[in-house]
């Protein structure tokens, strides 16, 4: 394994039952590339166990707020810990020592209320409907939510999609009346 990776320009510091340290940025290494040589090779890369958590944790955080029926907001963390099969103390745990992520709670808040945006935009559903199908307990608690986050109340935003949707249909509709009048212009006339 050492030699295909230094083969790769990678400088090993260290290899122990298969497991390899190197040095570098991460940033700056070509995964692709020693994913495949690796592979060629005979071994896996094996990724960081908190990476595979974060992304464990934002693709079920993401299914669950789309899943049909309503999951209770109060019972949303511990539904997603029993899911990655830890206790959500154990979950709110690992989540911290995430580098740059927020708490737990802030991250999945923030994902329910970028969903609720989504739903503003494309649903008919009224907003306390809307609010419900979230989660919410009352409309009270989700406006106060959506307006902390989006800086409008969940009526004006949609107000805001639906004027900005009109604005753009007339913009293309204007558009192609004018481009239909020049294809129709006679040349020389």
């Amino acid at each position: 394994m050492r030699r295909e990776l230094e083969s790769l320009g990678l400088r090993v510091l260290a290899v122990r039952l298969g497991a390899a340290t190197v040095a570098g940025q991460a940033q700056e290494l070509d995964w692709v590339r020693i994913q495949a040589a690796l592979a060629a090779a005979g071994f896996a890369l094996l990724e960081n166990p908190q990476h595979v958590l974060a992304a464990q944790v934002k693709k079920l955080v993401n299914e669950l707020l789309r899943r049909p029926g309503t999951l209770r907001h109060h019972d949303f963390i511990s539904t997603l810990a029993q899911e990655l099969g830890v206790n959500a103390r154990q979950l709110h745990r690992l989540f911290a020592r995430l580098p740059g992520h927020e708490s737990l709670l802030s991250y999945v808040t923030h994902q329910r209320l970028a969903y609720a945006q989504e739903l503003l935009g494309a649903s008919p559903l009224g907003i306390g409907r809307l609010a419900r199908l979230l989660g919410y307990g009352s409309l009270a608690h989700f406006s106060g939510q959506f307006r902390r986050f989006a800086q409008c109340a969940p009526s004006a935003y949609r107000q805001q999609l639906l004027s900005t949707a009109k604005a753009a249909a007339l913009d293309a509709e204007l558009l192609n009346s004018a481009s239909g009048r020049a294809n129709n212009a006679k040349p020389g006339s």
